[in-house]
């Protein structure tokens, strides 16, 4: 219920909201509301993950896309909140081709179920955590439910991506990058929300990343449950998500609260 969120106000702030593979308006309405209701203004992006893979330049065509938005919303204050691998990828690209005048208004960056994989990723890696994230676009196409694996489309799906990998080396290595671009661009603090119920995200990889922020003496806090699987976290722990997310940007946007206490 709306009632029972944490009160916090982002009157001017801007707030993009950049969803997971296959995410769709509908499944961001949630946490874009929580931010409405609080007075921000809200950018929602959902990359295009087919064609993002398929083209050597898709995940930065992704980040320009977003970032041209940006430009022209000329936010004052910017808050990010990212879901998943895809989320992750677009928010690397988008800081690259960010202006800087643009990226020094960020205020805070929080990441939901991400970064799910490591800093070398090998294909047996690729090919396996990457037919789980695409699996639920394929059975949409099929107007089946969404789950991370099915008994014929899998191995098929699975074998593409193995392939897949060797033919795209421009794409896996801007995945690779986009941990050392989001470590090593700005100085904003980060907030990790994650789960070690995650089947997509090992929550191993997840701690591995927040020790390489705090290693380059990045600012991060962290939520870590055990029972929420992957981008549920807001709807398994739904009070808990959102008090998290408003403590945060409380303490990162000066006046937020006192204004909500106004």
């Amino acid at each position: 219920m709306a009632g029972d969120e944490p009160q916090l106000d982002l009157t001017g702030v801007h707030v993009a909201i950049l969803g997971w593979a296959g995410s769709r308006p509908r499944q961001l309405r949630g946490v874009g509301g929580f931010y409405r209701r609080a007075g921000a203004e809200v950018i929602t992006a959902s990359a295009d993950v087919f064609r993002a893979m398929a083209r050597p330049q898709g995940w930065a065509e992704e980040g320009r896309a977003l970032a041209d938005r940006l430009v022209e919303a000329d936010p004052g204050d910017l808050v990010i909140h990212s879901f998943s691998n895809a989320g992750f990828w677009t928010y690397a690209a988008t800081l690259r081709a960010l202006p800087h005048e643009l990226r020094s208004r960020v205020r805070g960056v929080i990441l939901d179920s991400a970064p799910g994989f490591p800093e070398r990723i090998d294909p047996w890696f690729y090919a396996r955590y990457s037919t789980m994230a695409m699996m639920p676009m394929v059975l949409h196409a099929f107007r089946r439910p969404p789950a991370l694996s099915h008994p014929l489309l899998t191995p098929p799906l699975w074998a593409f991506l193995r392939l897949w990998y060797h033919v795209s080396p421009t794409q896996i290595a801007s995945a690779e990058q986009s941990i050392g671009v989001v470590c090593d661009t700005g100085s904003w603090d980060h907030l990790l929300l994650y789960s070690t119920a995650d089947r997509l995200v090992p929550s191993d990889l997840v701690d591995a990343f927040v020790e390489r922020l705090r290693r380059a003496d990045r600012a991060v806090e962290t939520e870590r449950w055990d029972d929420s699987a992957h981008v549920r976290h807001m709807i398994v722990r739904r009070h808990e998500y959102f008090a998290r997310v408003a403590a945060f940007l409380a303490a990162r946007l000066p006046g937020s609260a006192d204004r909500s206490a106004a």
